[in-house]
């Protein structure tokens, strides 16, 4: 997630989904929670600089220098993030950070290549739990907290939980709670010009996007890019009450109906609001809502909509979706940007505990300089707000009463993985409709048991393989509308992931769901 949000990927929608096709949404083991190690600590920053090793403090007298790898937009800001976060470190704890951006691709090729590397970040939709069991990430034990990281050490049980797998912690999930709640920003002088005067559903959104494309001819309504299809089956999810245990919900052959109090499995494409979403989809690929090469498009949906490129942008969540009000308005303020839920309806969910964490390489070196890194970025408010807000002056301003503003572009060089509830600042100005955004979520928001389980796909990671294939393949193009004809696509993909073992997938689901579900009793 990143700072107020976190930011859920392809060879045919997008790169980031496809890193996390069918990978467990890995908060922790389904039986994990049930073997926690006892922590407990005493709650103290850091250790000075220079500070000879006692029997309760960590050894800072050797200089170190530490690798962190963070799944970014290349953006000058990274390079500030680091310089600032050096100049603190150095005179904390004698430690310096090269911190390197990679693409979702170059992220997975890092962890499979066994690099050596010392922290780096992770969250249950780029494989978090699988990536442990196969050895990425060093074991953070009670005694490592206890020393390294004693204020995370304090921290709720329950949370630090969440970066169990099996029985063993490997990563820190960050102390932060966020709704699953999108947003759409839109042009409000063309809804105004075309007479739309609101966006309550999805309907309502085709017909602000086809009087755009009919009479505005240099916009692309919907501009998507190629990273950014997973856009299209969000909005389809978190309009409906289905979910998909245990894997990121539009590539995942299965859902659950939330309300169904049994949580019975079925398969998705047997789901009515699934087809008919689909159809949907097709209609506007063929009303030219997004490019016809959207699927290679590199510029991004925010990008687009800056450069007046596209009517319609999209958030994670509420206080993303206000900062990114105010960079579009100081811009163009003739806009008149408006904010809607892109969730027009039902329930709304919390992401899951494991929806961004950090962990330490296996092979790294200096884990428990590392460990204090974390303590400081998590805990240390001038560390944290570094992180998250970037720096004072520069990229905001705290009044009086503590209350953010940005004097220019929002930060964009944030470590989504330590962002702390704590230290989240309300802004000074936010966009007209931001309390009644806020309310929304919360009024709608449900708790749902299967938010934080982890599919183990050990038993069947070629059958996990081969539907990730055939998603790409099939089910990628069904969600953006490049197929011919809807039905038969989906009879086909149907027919295609019958031979790849989908039963069995299936199987292996409904016996780790009900495990999980009487562990949680």
């Amino acid at each position: 997630m990143k700072r107020n949000f976190s930011k859920t990927v392809l060879c045919l929608i997008v790169t980031m989904l496809m890193v996390s096709i069918f990978s467990g949404c890995a908060k922790t083991d389904n039986k994990g929670a049930e073997s926690t190690p006892s922590i407990t600590a005493t709650p103290d920053a850091s250790a000075p600089a220079s500070a000879a090793p006692t029997d309760d403090k960590p050894d800072t007298s050797k200089a170190v220098n530490l690798t962190m790898y963070l799944l970014n937009d290349k953006s000058e800001d990274i390079q500030i993030l680091e310089d600032e976060l050096n100049k603190m470190l150095q005179q904390d704890i004698n430690t310096t950070v090269k911190v390197s951006v990679l693409t979702s691709d170059a992220y997975k090729l890092m962890l499979t290549s066994g690099e050596d590397f010392d922290l780096a970040y992770s969250a249950d939709w780029l494989d978090y739990a699988d990536n442990a069991r196969k050895g990425a990430f060093k074991e953070i034990t009670p005694e490592m907290l206890k020393k390294y990281a004693p204020i995370t050490a304090s921290e709720e049980k329950a949370k630090l939980n969440a970066g169990i797998v099996d029985g063993t912690m490997y990563g820190l999930v960050a102390p932060l709670t966020n709704y699953y709640y999108n947003l759409f920003l839109v042009r409000g002088d063309l809804m105004k010009k075309y007479n739309i005067p609101d966006i309550k559903s999805l309907d309502d959104l085709g017909v602000f996007l086809d009087a755009v494309k009919k009479g505005e001819k240099s916009i692309i309504p919907f501009n998507l890019s190629k990273n950014e299809g997973w856009m299209l089956p969000a909005v389809l999810f978190g309009n409906s009450d289905l979910m998909a245990p245990g894997a990121p919900n539009s590539t995942s052959p299965i859902v659950i109906r939330k309300g169904d109090s049994s949580l019975k499995l079925n398969y998705s494409l047997d789901i009515p609001e699934v087809v008919d979403f689909m159809k949907t989809m097709k209609e506007w690929n063929q009303k030219g809502f997004w490019a016809k090469n959207a699927l290679a498009n590199p510029v991004s949906l925010y990008d687009s909509f800056k450069n007046g490129k596209s009517a319609v942008a999209f958030s994670g969540t509420v206080d993303g979706a206000n900062t990114t009000y105010f960079d579009f308005a100081k811009e163009h303020p003739d806009w008149d940007v408006k904010v809607f839920p892109a969730f027009f309806k039902g329930n709304v969910d919390a992401y899951s505990a494991a929806n961004s964490a950090m962990v330490i390489g296996a092979k790294s070196k200096n884990a428990e300089r590392a460990l204090m890194v974390l303590d400081l970025l998590r805990n240390n408010e001038k560390y944290n707000m570094l992180s998250k807000y970037g720096v004072e002056g520069k990229h905001y301003t705290l009044d009086a009463e503590g209350k953010i503003s940005y004097p220019g572009p929002s930060f964009q060089g944030g470590i989504w993985g330590v962002s702390n509830d704590k230290f989240i600042k309300t802004p000074a100005v936010t966009m007209p409709n931001y309390a009644d955004l806020i309310n929304d979520e919360k009024t709608r928001f449900k708790a749902n048991p299967l938010v934080d389980f982890t599919l183990n796909k050990k038993d069947i990671s070629d059958v996990a393989a081969n539907l990730a294939n055939l998603f790409t393949q099939y089910g990628a193009p069904l969600f953006m509308g490049f197929v011919d004809d809807v039905d038969k696509a989906i009879e086909t993909y149907k027919q295609k992931l019958q031979e790849a073992g989908v039963e069995k997938y299936m199987e292996a689901t409904k016996t780790q769901v009900d495990e999980y579900l009487k562990n949680q009793k």
